[in-house]
């Protein structure tokens, strides 16, 4: 997933999806959807097949431009294949959210609520086995103030915010295939909420232990 023709190809592929089904979509296409897996918000067939890829498209040229304007701009050698396994899976998860809506349009027997669950939890599953590997940047990565003043706290606060990720998205790639949609909406939400917690609220412990080490060396 590290290569960096795989985001530029999977766009290609969401632009080819929509204009292999764009005949069979209906006059408005779903473009949101609710708790219970119906849709709820809804845009014309031109531009909504597309809105998708354009927006995959510009999230991919945006974290590009970003990391070359970011002043720690040189950390980026020191992870440069998980950078690029962070863009492309990010790529990969707006493909599979665009081939579900737009499936889902002509009619295909989705049960969105369901598939868009366990696609998030297997999203945090992936980024959450890669996060030890970033580096100190301004863009990517659990950013706080304390992991950005020391790269040990940095380092630290990834390693436990990987674990916290890859166990929040196998807890709600579960909750996604065995609940119902209360209880599955509840249950990835205190996840997801406990996934992010943890790793804020540990990177201000690591600081103050670091900082406490330091000045009663």
């Amino acid at each position: 997933m590290s290569r960096r023709w795989i985001g530029p190809v999977l766009i290609g592929l969401m632009i080819a999806f929509a204009l292999a089904v764009y005949g069979r979509l209906p006059e408005q296409v779903p473009t949101h959807f609710g708790l219970s897996g119906e849709p709820d918000g809804w845009t014309p067939r031109f531009p909504g097949a597309f809105l998708m890829p354009l927006l995959a498209a510009g999230v991919y040229l945006l974290l590009i431009v970003l990391r070359r304007i970011d002043p720690r701009g040189a950390n980026y050698s020191r992870f440069e294949e998980t950078w690029w396994v962070f863009l492309n899976v990010i790529a990969l998860l707006m493909t599979a959210l665009h081939v579900l809506s737009l499936g889902f349009a002509i009619g295909w027997p989705i049960d969105m609520a369901r598939a868009v669950t366990v696609t998030v939890g297997l999203l945090f599953v992936g980024l959450g086995n890669y996060m030890p590997r970033l580096r100190s940047n301004w863009w990517m990565g659990i950013r706080t103030p304390w992991t950005l003043e020391s790269e040990e706290v940095w380092r630290d606060t990834h390693r436990v915010g990987g674990w916290a990720f890859v166990a929040a998205g196998l807890l709600v790639v579960l909750a996604g295939l065995l609940l119902e949609p209360g209880p599955r909406a509840w249950a990835s939400g205190i996840a997801f909420g406990t996934a992010i917690v943890i790793p804020l609220v540990y990177s201000y412990v690591a600081y103050r232990r670091l900082r406490r080490g330091v000045l009663n060396a």
